[in-house]
């Protein structure tokens, strides 16, 4: 039902377009994608021609593709957007048209004002292991879903969850991302009466698996689907080094009003960096421009990266548009007193390079799950000194733990 195509393709030239594109290829038609992507030239552009896929899709009866361009759509919408609400539900409704065949079921999670959904498979066997999944910080778990159910063992029991910041948390209740992710999972735990577990985070769920593994003890394996060291590090990653430099002494002296000023200037230029604001307003819940920057800086390991005990698993790619591959080393470094660390490090070569392996899904499920079988197989041998291996796609080192990455 659900392809795993290999290969990024250039869609558009606009990088941001050409990501989302590829990101959603695996559940659209490639050539419909080239004829989609001539038509688009901003924002506006990208919604009206998503949603005219979307009714063509579904009039043709095509429920898959129909769903995904009501998602590419959603995407790049204001908050504001009157159709913004319509585009998730249909979503949602035509996701759940397509996967009748897939036996799983859905919960919700008391949470605050709400509840958190989720989506369950539970083993026709013995559970081996309970794997909690979820994404970062902007995607739906009806997207995660196809792209990893099938590559799961099926001795595993599946939470895959969205907490407050995502999907429906976000647009339903209100609920906005906390940087102690450590309290949703608790939730989510405690909900389903896990002793322990696995967590997998995605994109911007790097940093947040990692944060909730460092005070939630029942998680005893930890994958980062990216690497995310420090949220607001990548943020002034993307702006050059003289703006970032900037940006830091304007945090730094409590400079609010002027670096709401220049950033409301730079969103007026540039569209790209207007949505990108507007969304982590919307995420963070934060009521300023400044006030995002300052909750971005609370999104890093570096002060909880040594209370992690687990078997850690961490991935990058090389040629990642978002995260430097730099964070990849440094989170590599601070996790001193794991109990065992791998890192593999995916290069454009493998068609794998880029954020969360868009254009080799496959190739990184792979990995991931032969690794956890692996550490599943000797989860209960003695380690006398935790490794550390790094895969560059090419060559692997393995060192103890209190060597330097590099």
């Amino acid at each position: 039902m659900f392809a795993k195509p290999v290969g990024y393709r250039q869609f558009h030239r606009e990088e941001h377009f050409n990501f989302q594109l590829n990101r959603w290829l695996p559940f659209l038609p490639e050539q419909e994608l080239f004829e989609v992507a001539k038509k688009i030239e901003n924002f506006k552009d990208w919604k009206h021609v998503m949603l005219e896929y979307a009714a063509k899709s579904e009039g043709e009866n095509r429920l898959v593709n129909a769903a995904f361009y009501h998602r590419a759509a959603e995407f790049f919408m204001s908050k504001d957007d009157p159709d913004k609400k319509t585009a998730y539900q249909n979503f949602v409704s035509l996701f759940s048209e397509v996967a009748k065949g897939i036996a799983y079921k859905r919960a919700q999670i008391p949470y605050q004002n709400g509840y958190l959904p989720a989506l369950v498979v539970e083993p026709k066997g013995k559970i081996k292991d309970t794997l909690v999944i979820h994404g970062g910080f902007d995607s739906f778990m009806e997207e995660l879903f196809p792209i990893l159910i099938d590559s799961i063992p099926g001795s595993y029991r599946v939470i895959l969850f969205e907490g407050p910041g995502q999907g429906l948390p976000l647009r339903e209740f209100g609920m906005t991302m906390p940087y102690n992710w450590e309290q949703p999972v608790a939730a989510v735990l405690d909900h389903f009466e896990v002793d322990t577990c696995t967590l997998l985070g995605i994109s911007l769920g790097g940093y947040l698996a990692t944060r909730a593994a460092a005070f939630e003890p029942r998680i005893k394996r930890v994958i980062a689907d990216d690497v995310l060291e420090d949220f607001y590090g990548l943020l002034a990653h993307r702006v050059g080094p003289v703006k970032a430099r900037l940006l830091d002494l304007l945090l730094k002296f409590k400079l609010k009003n002027i670096l709401n000023a220049l950033l409301a200037k730079a969103a007026k230029k540039d569209i790209v960096t207007a949505w990108a604001m507007e969304q982590g307003l919307q995420v963070s819940g934060a009521h300023c421009y400044y006030d995002y920057l300052k909750w971005a800086q609370s999104l890093n390991t570096r002060d909880i990266s040594k209370n992690l005990t687990q078997d850690y698993l961490l991935l990058a790619g090389r040629e990642d548009h978002m995260i430097p591959v730099e964070q990849f080393y440094r989170q590599a470094r601070s996790l001193t007193n794991v109990r065992s660390f791998t890192g593999r490090i995916f290069t454009n070569e493998e068609d794998a390079g880029n954020h969360c392996h868009v254009g080799n899904y496959g190739l990184a499920n792979e990995f991931i799950f032969s690794w956890l079988e692996s550490i599943r197989q000797t989860a209960e041998q003695e380690v006398n000194e935790p490794n550390l291996t790094i895969d560059d796609g090419s060559a692997t080192a393995t060192k103890d733990t209190s060597s330097t990455a590099a």
